[in-house]
């Protein structure tokens, strides 16, 4: 069986509040499920090597199975581009469609943010990569409560910024002070001004885990919405082609520019309920 799952861009990283926002980018993460009951523990082959996998083991036993695991990707990894969310989505896929279990949205969420906390993926489930890779569109979430508050799609270019500097040090003490601009970033996002709320999102992170801000300020009067993505160390940014054509030949000064696009469907026949939302209502 198979499953796959899309990289997660940020609009709000979830850290400093719980709430976050993240779009679906095309970029792939692709996962094929063979079950082998004999196996003493599951195994993990990326195509280079193949190894007992403690993460895939654990998994596959909440479901009572064990087997092979193959997987390919085009996300980086701790990129900041959701890589962890993706391959946990596109597994779960290729275990549901295995057990004949119906695909439904929250039941896969809401089980990848449980297994993300688990087993220390994430301090917030990563509710909103999670969402935005398997849902595709942009997605605001409450992480904490495992709830999608408002989901839309909208038609974008997208590049990618993998800069020639490492992930800084994440401190989740010193990222969890001050957090006046994420709030802020919080309420731009809930208005759909997406633009100011990467361009506050990424204030206040760049300045909390050490990158330079340069990256967004220099292509912040551009027609587009651009910040850092996650724990970094990639910056996003999304819009129109011809403005974005500009961002890549600023940031192609920092690293490499990868080209891709707003994913405007979800990765699979996902059954799409209200108890994705709780109490709030798809927008």
């Amino acid at each position: 069986m198979e499953g796959e799952a899309y990289g997660a861009g940020t609009v709000i990283n979830a850290l400093a509040t719980g709430y976050g926002c993240a779009f679906g980018v095309r970029i792939r993460t692709r996962v094929k499920l063979s079950v082998e009951e004999d196996l003493k523990k599951s195994v993990l082959s990326d195509g280079v090597s193949e190894r007992e996998d403690d993460l895939v083991d654990s998994i596959l036993s909440k479901f009572g199975l064990k087997g092979f695991v193959e997987v390919k990707s085009e996300i980086p990894k701790g990129s900041g581009l959701g890589s962890s969310s993706a391959f946990v989505n596109a597994l779960l896929l290729a275990i549901y469609k295995h057990l004949n279990k119906r695909l439904f949205a929250h039941e896969i969420l809401r089980t990848n943010a449980k297994l993300s906390l688990e087993h220390g993926i994430s301090y917030t489930g990563a509710f909103d990569d999670a969402s935005a890779s398997l849902l595709g569109g942009i997605v605001l979430t409450d992480n904490f409560g495992m709830k999608v508050i408002s989901w839309e799609f909208r038609k974008a270019k997208a590049v990618i910024l993998i800069p020639e500097w490492n992930r800084g040090n994440i401190s989740i003490e010193e990222i969890r002070k001050g957090v006046g601009l994420v709030k802020e970033a919080v309420e731009c996002a809930m208005r759909g001004d997406y633009k100011n709320a990467m361009i506050l999102n990424s204030k206040h992170y760049c300045a909390r885990i050490g990158y330079p801000f340069e990256v967004v300020e220099r292509v912040k009067d551009l027609d587009c919405c651009a910040g850092l993505s996650g724990n970094g160390p990639t910056f996003v940014a999304f819009g129109d082609g011809d403005v974005l054509r500009d961002v890549a030949g600023i940031w192609s000064e920092y690293g490499k520019v990868v080209w891709s696009e707003l994913v405007r469907e979800p990765s699979d026949e996902v059954i799409i309920s209200r108890e994705l939302y709780g109490n709030s209502k798809n927008s």
